[in-house]
């Protein structure tokens, strides 16, 4: 047993004793959203979401006003993660299968550029000034890669090797630190893009897959899929501060865009589970979704959330509270 881990216990105990059920106010489902989706992204106004449809090889474009498909384009082979650049105008979508990273004009809605990064690109993050993305790379051996992209030029500057199975990714909008969950290693590696450093490694549950970061970078939430929880990671400490139970298979994270609330995708339990990100209160809520729920985020109004259901090939739309 790790130091310190008899106080998380308890708490995780106290945690399951407490959790509180409610459904959202109001909730919808966009069917025929292409095959297998699997990712999302939200444009700036909230007016369109953008998905990753594994099956098609397609990244396609949900109109929300008219909740339908209305646009589609083909890009690399089994699209994964993707991350919106260019104030909404440009796309990066990790392809795994074809070893590129595509850069979509949105406006357009053509692909512009391949990057060649090779492997098995997942995950995309972009920095908050726009100038650098980040790309996890489960490699073609045990190590895997992490390439860092000049946005203008749409170039590999470098290129890092890091643990086993990178996949989450996200930067810190305040330090621009960059922090990638290693899902073979259960931990989560802080890299200085400047030094192209790894200045910490943190240790994390089982299986760690998705992760966000508050918009003031104090905390990172990681959802360990195997172990059912979810880790809250303190950034200037640089430590996992709390551990918690919060569903079965928990993979997808995002926080609300003031901060208030982080919610978490359990795949195997079919809903999403959420509760304050200051963690005042550890009672959570939950709603249903789809069959195989990925990924989610959250509207500007901070009420409305968007989760893609693999199984469902579909997108369900709540009101939250």
């Amino acid at each position: 047993m790790r130091r310190g881990q008899p106080v998380i216990l308890l708490l995780m105990s106290l945690f399951l004793l407490l959790p509180g059920f409610s459904g959202p106010v109001e909730a919808y489902r966009i069917k025929k959203v292409g095959k297998s989706p699997n990712f999302i992204a939200l444009s700036p106004d909230g007016k369109t979401l953008y998905v990753t449809s594994y099956g098609s090889d397609e990244l396609l474009a949900v109109d929300l006003d008219k909740r339908i498909v209305s646009q589609s384009v083909k890009v690399g082979s089994s699209p994964l993660g993707l991350a919106i650049a260019d104030q909404g105008r440009t796309a990066l979508v990790a392809c795994k299968d074809s070893g590129t990273v595509a850069v979509v004009d949105l406006v357009k809605f053509r692909v512009i550029e391949d990057i060649k990064v090779g492997g098995y690109p997942n995950s995309v993050a972009v920095d908050p000034r726009g100038y650098r993305s980040y790309v996890t790379n489960y490699g073609r051996s045990r190590e895997g890669q992490l390439h860092i992209i000049d946005m203008r030029e749409h170039t590999v500057t470098a290129t890092m090797k890091v643990g086993i199975s990178p996949f989450g990714v996200v930067v810190s909008p305040v330090t621009e630190m960059v922090f990638v969950v290693m899902g073979g290693n259960n931990e989560v590696w802080v890299v200085d893009p400047d030094r192209k450093s790894v200045d910490h490694k943190i240790a994390v549950g089982e299986a760690p897959d998705g992760m966000a970061i508050t918009p003031d970078g104090k905390r990172v939430f990681v959802a360990n899929s195997r172990t059912n929880d979810l880790s809250v990671i303190d950034t200037q400490l640089m430590k996992v501060m709390i551990t918690l139970p919060i569903g079965k298979m928990p993979f997808g994270v995002t926080v609300s865009p003031d901060g208030k609330r982080v919610f978490v995708v359990n795949n195997a339990s079919r809903n999403v589970a959420f509760l304050p990100a200051d963690l005042q209160s550890l009672v959570f809520e939950t709603f249903d979704v789809d069959r195989g729920p990925t990924d989610i985020k959250i509207g500007p109004d901070n009420r409305t959330a968007y989760v893609v259901n693999e199984l469902s090939n579909s997108i369900v739309v709540a009101r939250i509270d």
